[in-house]
């Protein structure tokens, strides 16, 4: 049986008086990269099918993480469920 090592034993990092650990930095930084990566995306797709909306998904797509991750990616649904096709 493996158990797991305890928060005390976890390398951590301290960053602007807060203190992170290791594998919360590597998920921050795949979710940062996610992010754009998405607005980019979303943005050169409706651009490449000739939408007059194309800069509001791409800026609007990505802000929508502040309503959560689920509320982004169901924007995402919507938005392949409405563009038009090429």
């Amino acid at each position: 049986m493996v158990l797991a090592p305890s928060a005390t034993q976890l390398p951590t990092y301290r960053i602007w008086g807060a203190t992170v650990a290791r594998d919360e930095l590597l998920l921050l930084a795949t979710l940062l990269v996610l992010w754009a990566t998405l607005g980019r995306w979303v943005y050169k797709d409706a651009k490449d099918r000739g939408s007059d909306w194309a800069w509001q998904w791409g800026f609007g797509t990505p802000l929508t993480v502040i309503a959560g991750l689920d509320v982004m990616l169901l924007v995402v649904v919507i938005y392949l469920l409405v563009r038009e096709s090429a």
